[in-house]
C-alpha cells in the first residue's frame, strides 16, 4: 500500500460571526473531515459550492487554523516544524495575486526568498521552470504585460520553485482558454510522472475524470465518498446505467407506461428531426422490458445505445443523496 503524503483526521472548522465583540452566530464549514492523499496520486477534490473545499485548502496551506483535528504532511503534524512542513507544499490559488511591476524572473526571486533559496538557485531553477511553462522568452517582461494564462503559469512556477512534494491547485483552469487548459493538463501529467503528488480542486468534472487517479467528494463539510475514479464509476454502473433510445415517436401513453415501472427514470426527451431521442436511467436487466413494451405500443426503435457513466453522474448522485439524508 502506498504511503500517505497528506492526511486529515477529524478536522473541524467553524466561522464565527461577531457583533460588538460577541459571537452571535457560528457556521460550521468542516465537520469531522477525514481523508488521505497517497504519494503519487492526482487527487480530485470535489464538492458543490459551499461544501468546504476552499476552507479545507486554506487549512492545509496554513492560511486558516482548524478548530479540531489534525493535518499531517509526510506523517508530521503541520503545526509542528511549521516551516519545514510548509516547504513540502506548493499552492496555486484560484485568484492569482502577483506584483504587476515585477518581471517574471524578479517575481521568482521575490517568492523564492521566502524559502531561503539563494539567487543563483532561483535563477537556475526559475529559468528552467519558465522554459517548461512556455515563458522562457518573457522572463524580462513585467507581469502587467502578461495575459491571465501567462500569469497563472508564472504563479505555478512560484509554487514549484522550491520543489514541493505535493502541489495543491484550487480551480487551476478558471479563466483559461481551451489551449491554456490543454497545456496545463499536459504539464500536470508530466509533473506527476516525475513523482509530484497533486491535489486538484475543480468544478470541471470532465477535467477531473481525465486527469485524476482518485477522487474525494465533500459535502456539508464532510467526506462522503473517497475512492479511485474507476471504482466509483464501476459501482454506479452496477446500480444503474443510462440508455439512449432513438424512436419514431414517444407519446404520453408510452411515457406514463415507463414512469409506472419501478426502477426506470426518464432523464431527457428531445426531437432530432424525424426521430426522437429518449434517455433513460435504469437497471440493465430492465432493458428487454422497455423495448418489449414500447414495440407493443406501436413505437419503432431505430437504435439502442448504453451511455458511459461519467464523474458528473456520480457527483450529482452522491451529493443529492447526501442532501436528502
Amino acid at each position: 500500500m502506498a504511503a500517505s503524503l497528506l492526511e486529515l483526521n477529524g478536522v473541524r472548522k467553524d466561522y464565527r460571526i461577531r457583533k460588538y465583540g460577541r459571537v452571535v452566530k457560528t457556521y460550521n464549514a468542516l465537520n469531522n473531515l477525514s481523508f488521505k492523499v497517497e504519494k503519487g496520486q492526482i487527487f480530485g477534490f470535489l464538492g458543490p459550492n459551499g461544501a468546504g473545499k476552499t476552507t479545507t485548502i486554506k487549512c492545509i496551506t496554513g492560511i486558516l487554523k482548524c478548530d479540531e483535528g489534525t493535518i499531517s504532511i509526510d506523517g508530521e503534524n503541520i503545526e509542528y516544524n511549521h516551516f519545514e512542513n510548509k516547504n513540502k507544499i506548493g499552492f496555486l490559488p484560484e485568484q492569482v495575486g502577483l506584483y504587476r511591476s515585477l518581471t517574471a524572473i524578479e517575481t521568482l526571486q521575490f517568492y523564492g526568498a521566502f524559502y531561503s533559496l539563494s539567487d543563483s538557485v532561483i535563477d537556475k531553477k526559475g529559468t528552467k521552470l519558465l522554459e517548461i511553462l512556455g515563458l522562457g522568452n518573457s522572463s524580462e517582461k513585467t507581469v502587467n504585460e502578461f495575459s491571465l494564462g501567462m500569469r497563472k503559469r508564472l504563479a505555478l512556477a512560484t509554487a514549484l520553485l522550491h520543489e514541493p512534494e505535493i502541489l495543491i491547485l484550487d480551480e487551476p483552469t478558471s479563466g483559461l482558454d481551451p489551449r491554456g487548459v490543454k497545456a496545463l493538463r499536459t504539464l500536470l501529467l508530466d509533473l506527476n510522472k516525475d513523482g509530484l503528488t497533486i491535489l486538484l480542486s475543480s468544478h470541471i468534472l470532465s477535467e477531473v475524470q481525465e486527469l485524476c487517479t482518485d477522487v474525494g467528494i465533500i459535502n456539508n463539510g464532510k467526506m462522503i465518498r473517497q475512492e479511485s475514479i474507476s471504482k466509483i464509476v464501476e459501482t454506479v454502473e452496477k446500480t444503474a446505467i443510462k440508455l439512449s433510445l432513438r424512436v419514431n415517436e414517444f407519446n404520453n401513453e408510452s411515457e406514463k407506461l415507463l414512469q409506472k415501472k419501478k426502477g426506470i427514470e426518464i432523464i431527457e426527451k428531445k426531437d432530432i428531426g424525424k426521430h426522437k431521442t429518449i434517455i433513460l436511467k435504469l437497471k440493465e436487466d430492465l432493458i428487454p422490458w422497455v423495448t418489449d413494451k414500447l414495440v407493443a405500443n406501436g413505437i419503432n426503435i431505430f437504435s439502442i445505445e448504453p451511455q458511459n457513466t461519467t464523474l458528473e453522474d456520480v457527483f450529482l448522485t452522491e451529493t443529492e443523496d447526501e442532501n436528502e439524508a
